[in-house]
């Protein structure tokens, strides 16, 4: 792990096979619910969560809500007695399931919905995901949100950063890359990049690219 981030974020993978493996991302199903997971970080989040052992998961970004039953469902499978929060501006009601608090919230605001009551229920240790929008302002308010929150110890993913090499940078103002270039800046001296993780299928062969850090201050 690397607590200085001096690599690029591009991926060892084509662009058309980029764009490949997303059409079938956008197609994967978990228990009949859409999950938005490619095969490389659908493999890295089974090792991560086996590694972390977190007791919350918490979710910025619900969209269908099948990644949220699929992390409760590993949890159970690793015999981890936890809680799984998913925070979305348009919350999930379709999905009733005990193990997971859908909630509405804006990931600029997030404040407004995580009290710090409630956080303060949360058991540890923490695997925070930021997946919302992918827009660099959205992104980078809820990751500011969530750094004096994480202890040392628990993860934070950045997620979607693959949105540059799919082309799609300027749609979302540079996106989680740029977010997370800005944070890291800033708190750098506080994480480590999990670098086994974005490169475990070649460098930064997942649609998180430099995402992957753990807290160490």
């Amino acid at each position: 792990m690397s607590n200085q981030l001096e690599r690029n974020f591009r991926s060892a993978l084509a662009p058309d096979n980029l764009r490949s493996i997303q059409r079938g991302t956008h197609n994967y199903m978990w228990k009949g619910c859409t999950m938005w997971k490619n095969p490389f970080d659908f493999a890295i989040y089974w090792m991560l969560v086996w590694h972390a052992k977190p007791r919350t998961i918490i979710e910025i970004g619900s969209k269908f809500g099948g990644s949220a039953l699929w992390f409760a469902d590993m949890l159970e499978m690793y015999g981890i007695e936890g809680k799984i929060v998913s925070i979305d501006i348009n919350q999930v009601t379709s999905i009733q399931d005990p193990r997971i608090d859908f909630l509405y919230g804006d990931a600029s605001n997030l404040g407004a919905t995580l009290t710090p009551d409630y956080l303060s229920s949360l058991p540890r240790p923490w695997l925070v995901i930021e997946d919302s929008s992918h827009i660099y302002e959205h992104c980078l308010a809820a990751i500011e949100f969530f750094h004096p929150l994480i202890q040392k110890g628990e993860f934070l993913v950045i997620e979607d950063g693959i949105v540059d090499d799919l082309g799609a940078s300027a749609e979302f103002n540079g996106g989680p890359n740029r977010a997370v270039k800005e944070f890291m800046d800033k708190y750098g001296k506080d994480y480590a990049l999990v670098a086994d993780l974005c490169d475990f299928w070649g460098h930064n062969i997942t649609w998180n690219p430099n995402g992957y850090w753990k807290k160490i201050g």
